[in-house]
């Protein structure tokens, strides 16, 4: 999984404590060039002593503001500049919020991505187990001798409904869509037969034979064959009913 980086690795590349510093070289600055230019303004009004002494109060005023003023001026400036200082390491500090809460997004899509993956394998083999119990549970329905007896025209077929699996309950044999024959009870082993009468080999027609049942598991389900015709009819080379062919797959059934 690839993850984003976190605010704490981006702050890596700041060093640390440089807004501090820098704050604190700005006042040192400032405090050295106020001590340097009021030592300086001291020398020169202790020079001029003498002038000051006659000074009216306005003149007075004016050469104290004259004085103050590149002093109030320099940290007038200094405060721009921590204040710009500041507000670059505010933008900053939402910068690298930002940045923890978009990494912080990513990992938590991950998550849900994975979550989302492991959902879908869990469903995946409870489909699976479900569609395996399902199969087990599912009689083996075999329809086999299809061939019977002959009487001049008549035809007599005897075919063999048998159960090589799992026992099966409330079983019915339809067979083009009419019920032919049912059961209570159809355990593994047993056989059923299934007869057929025509009067002529001609009556012979393909047969659609469906069996409905209740499965190991209480699910109703079907199983479903087609007879077709055998137009060798063998012993007497006339039209009879071939193999049986079971149709894939198990169905639903009401």
């Amino acid at each position: 999984m690839v993850k984003g980086r976190s605010a704490v690795e981006v702050s890596k590349n700041v060093p640390a404590g440089n807004e501090t510093k820098n704050a604190h070289r700005l006042f040192i600055a400032g405090l050295a060039a106020s001590t340097t230019y009021v030592v300086g303004m001291s020398v020169y009004a202790w020079r001029v002593w003498g002038n000051m002494l006659h000074m009216s109060p306005d003149e007075f005023a004016t050469f104290l503001s004259g004085v103050f003023a590149p002093l109030a001026f320099l940290w007038l400036v200094l405060g721009f500049r921590q204040q710009g200082d500041e507000l670059q390491n505010s933008a900053r500090a939402l910068w690298l919020q930002g940045e923890e809460l978009r990494n912080s997004v990513e990992q938590q899509r991950q998550l849900v991505e994975v979550t989302r993956e492991q959902l879908s394998a869990e469903y995946a083999a409870r489909v699976r187990e479900e569609e395996e119990a399902d199969r087990v549970a599912q009689p083996q329905l075999l329809l086999t001798g299809v061939g019977g007896s002959y009487s001049g025209p008549k035809r007599t077929l005897t075919p063999q409904l048998s159960n090589a699996g799992p026992t099966c309950t409330d079983m019915q044999v339809i067979i083009d869509g009419v019920i032919m024959t049912s059961a209570n009870l159809f355990p593994e082993g047993a056989s059923m037969p299934l007869r057929f009468e025509y009067n002529s080999p001609e009556e012979v027609q393909p047969l659609s034979v469906m069996v409905k049942y209740t499965d190991r598991r209480g699910n109703r389900r079907s199983q479903s064959f087609e007879v077709p015709v055998d137009e060798t009819g063998s012993p007497y080379k006339d039209r009879t009913l071939g193999s049986a062919i079971k149709l894939p797959g198990v169905q639903q059934s009401a």
